[in-house]
């Protein structure tokens, strides 16, 4: 299972980078983390003082509504140390 963090860029969300070319959606502005394990991502959102919070698959997905699923898979397998 894959756990999940995100920090956003600021306080509203902002959104970057081009849409979609399927669903015309944006991603938001921010930093996704993937963990292999909870105690990894808790550890994480605790030394980031709270600016980072736990998100489901499904939220990250959101929030990363940019790039296509393909895209999404390859920078999640990354962001837990595996090769894309």
């Amino acid at each position: 299972m894959t756990y999940y963090a995100w920090a956003p860029a600021a306080q509203q969300p902002t959104f970057t980078g081009p849409a979609n070319p399927k669903t015309g959606k944006r991603s938001q502005a921010g930093s996704l983390s993937a963990f292999a394990c909870r105690r990894q991502r808790d550890e994480f959102i605790a030394s980031t003082n709270g600016m980072a919070g736990a998100v489901t698959a499904k939220q990250a997905r959101q929030m990363k509504a940019g790039l296509d699923e393909r895209a999404f898979n390859e920078l999640v397998t990354v962001l837990v140390g595996g090769d894309a």
